[in-house]
């Protein structure tokens, strides 16, 4: 990952932690639903086939105890033993008017009921419910040999008086006598429509989902909605023997190329299996729209995620990268380098931070550079048209030691006061010197201008006490005097040159005053305007005027300099200001 830039492991982290989990996690999400829907639908059909069951076997149940309680009621008996004799019509009537009135209740209160057919070997004959038609002569053969137990048929087409043609599923049922048991004395038929069955297996089993049927025992066919079927044995007993195997149990059964989900009951008191075979794929197409949905969410989920990379790349790694591109520039000394802030946030505090570095920078070397030319220029024009100070100055003594052999004490002193300014003046160890230093430098000017000029040159040197070892720079005051004298010394009149030290807050003020011409009010103006944009030319000013302002300004900012303040009477008043800095023992300096 060290190799990579920072795009690609945003890339690379938004793939490993954003894409292949929510990819995985969806997956998992479906199969687990596809898993859990699977089941439930198993459950669901479950219990679907047990109420189908239940119901069911009450319906048998209910029909076989209706024909227990014909059994065993006398009337029912009597109805079929009694002769059919011109004689009895009153006991037929009344018999009939009671058995009407118990079967009538029972179509009434059981809607699955189509009608009830009681049938005495006598002759007698009582039908009940819907008039019906129909090959019933191999059931009715069925329950003759059964000796009394219920026969049910399998469903079988009639015709009714009332709805026309329609299946039934009926039970027949021998009616023996009480006094002989092996002695038959009628027969009663009830008639179950199969679209009631049918109903309760569409309820388990919808048609689009899947198919539901019957099975007897012995495994023919005993309902199914393809007709052709019933009344056959089902024609896979591959399916015939998974059921005896797996019995109540839900199995899968493949057919034809097709994988089904096999699920039976077997009903307790008949004995018939409630089947219903739903097509694997059937139960994955109602999982079809959520998986849709899920599918949906996950590819939501991955744009946003995409979207976030993006917002990321733009927000943040962009910036980020434009930042290491322009630092790249600036380590190559390209200090034009400069970030785009785009934001407030920290990204963009981290763009601007950056920008007002590379500007600190610049104007830091840029101040020091023409610090050091400044200060070289100041050296060359005191080292021009001079010779080696160590023979300059071995020289002046040798010629002040003459003088004073000679008795020529003014000369000597003269020729040492020159050798005084010359030795401070050629000293290049360093750009620093005291306020003490630098005003016996001038000092010595002064004397040396004031024997040339004579009388008509008058000066004075104020210093506040405490400041003689406050630091400065060396050669900042004795250029402001020459200027004086330069352009402010009348040579009929004379002229004053005052120089002034003193603390004001935590500055140093050095003022030099003079009674010359002075400066025009106009070009004074000027002259500072200049001085506030760092513009001020040695046209205007004078090499040594300039010299030291820039100096003040590169070494210590835009507060401090020379300033040129307003005051009453003729002559020049030439300010200077720095901060008031005082020297350590150990060499360093400490600001106040």
């Amino acid at each position: 990952m060290r190799l990579f830039s920072l795009k690609w492991k945003s890339a690379a982290i938004f793939v490993v932690l954003v894409t292949l989990p929510t990819l995985i996690v969806g997956n998992f999400v479906l199969s687990e639903y596809d898993r859990i829907l699977s089941r439930q639908f198993a459950d669901s059909m479950d219990k679907n086939l047990n109420t189908v069951e239940m119901n069911l076997s009450e319906k048998i149940k209910t029909v076989e105890d209706i024909s227990d309680y014909m059994i065993y009621k006398d009337i029912f008996r009597d109805f079929m033993t009694m002769p059919e004799q011109a004689s009895m019509p009153e006991q037929i009537r009344a018999a009939k008017k009671e058995i009407e009135a118990f079967v009538t209740f029972q179509l009434m209160s059981k809607k699955d009921i189509k009608s009830i057919s009681i049938r005495g070997f006598n002759g007698n004959r009582y039908d009940l419910g819907e008039p019906v038609t129909g090959e019933e002569g191999r059931w009715i053969r069925q329950a003759n040999e059964s000796e009394g137990f219920p026969v049910w048929s399998d469903a079988y087409p009639i015709v009714s008086g009332w709805s026309g043609d329609k299946r039934v599923l009926s039970m027949f049922r021998v009616i023996n006598s009480l006094d002989d048991l092996v002695t038959p004395v009628g027969m009663v038929t009830i008639r179950l429509d199969e679209a009631d069955i049918a109903n309760l297996l569409h309820a388990a089993v919808p048609a689009e989902l899947g198919a539901a049927f019957m099975l007897r025992k012995d495994g023919s066919v005993l309902l199914d909605k393809d007709n052709g079927r019933v009344g056959f044995p089902y024609p896979e007993q591959r399916l015939i023997q998974e059921l005896a195997v797996y019995k109540n149990v839900p199995f899968r059964y493949e057919s034809s190329g097709t994988t089904y989900l096999v699920f039976a009951r077997q009903m307790k008191v008949t004995g018939w299996s409630v089947v219903a075979m739903v097509p694997e794929k059937n139960i994955v197409s109602q999982t079809r729209p959520l998986k849709a949905t899920l599918s949906t969410l996950v590819i939501v989920m991955l744009i946003l995620g995409l979207l976030a990379l993006v917002g990321f790349d733009w927000a943040i790694i962009r910036p980020i990268l434009e930042l290491r591109k322009e630092t790249h520039r600036l380590k190559k000394g390209d200090f034009s380098a400069k970030v785009e802030v785009r934001s407030r946030d920290e990204i963009g505090e981290l763009g601007r931070q950056f920008n007002h570095m590379v500007q600190t920078i610049k104007e830091l070397i840029d101040n020091k550079y023409k610090l050091e030319i400044r200060q070289r220029e100041s050296e060359l024009k005191i080292l021009q048209q001079q010779m080696d100070p160590h023979f300059l100055y071995n020289t002046l003594d040798m010629i002040r030691w003459t003088a004073r052999l000679e008795k020529a004490m003014e000369t000597s002193r003269l020729i040492e006061l020159l050798s005084r300014f010359f030795r401070t003046g050629l000293d290049r160890h360093s750009m620093w010197t005291s306020l003490e230093q630098e005003l016996e430098f001038v000092q010595s000017y002064l004397d040396l201008q004031h024997k040339r000029l004579g009388a008509k040159l008058k000066f004075a040197i104020y210093t506040e006490a405490g400041l003689e070892q406050v630091v400065v720079l060396k050669k900042i005051v004795q250029p402001l005097v020459e200027n004086s004298i330069k352009h402010g010394f009348h040579p009929r009149h004379g002229s004053s040159i005052y120089v002034r030290c003193f603390r004001q807050e935590q500055d140093l003020i050095v003022e030099v005053i003079d009674s010359g011409s002075g400066i025009e009010p106009e070009l004074t103006k000027r002259l500072m305007r200049m001085f506030g944009t760092g513009k001020a030319t040695e046209e205007l000013l004078g090499h040594a005027l300039c010299n030291i302002h820039e100096r003040l300004s590169i070494l210590y900012g835009p507060n401090y300099g020379v300033e040129l303040p307003e005051h009453e009477g003729s002559g020049a008043f030439v300010r200077l200001k720095m901060p008031l800095t005082f020297r350590l023992q150990t060499g360093e300096t400490k600001a106040s």
